[in-house]
């Protein structure tokens, strides 16, 4: 079976993800591409756990804010 995309995005990082999401807004064909099998495997294979120690309004993906991130005007448009 063939499968056609518009567009490929090289790699499942927080920019990878942000760009498809924005893809899906648009309503295009896109497919992620990454090396490792599972979403977040990239962080699994390097850390020993997750600590962020950035703040929270950094740590979203767009559509999806960090947990305790309630306004995203406030926290992203600094």
């Amino acid at each position: 079976m063939d499968h056609h995309v518009g567009t490929v995005v090289i790699g499942g990082s927080q920019a990878g993800l942000a760009v498809g999401y924005y893809l899906k807004q648009q309503d295009l064909t896109f497919v992620i591409l990454d090396e490792n099998e599972r979403v977040g495997d990239a962080w699994r294979k390097r850390w020993d756990s997750l600590h962020l120690f950035t703040p929270g309004r950094y740590d979203g993906l767009p559509g999806m804010l960090f947990p305790g991130i309630t306004n995203v005007r406030s926290c992203c448009l600094r």
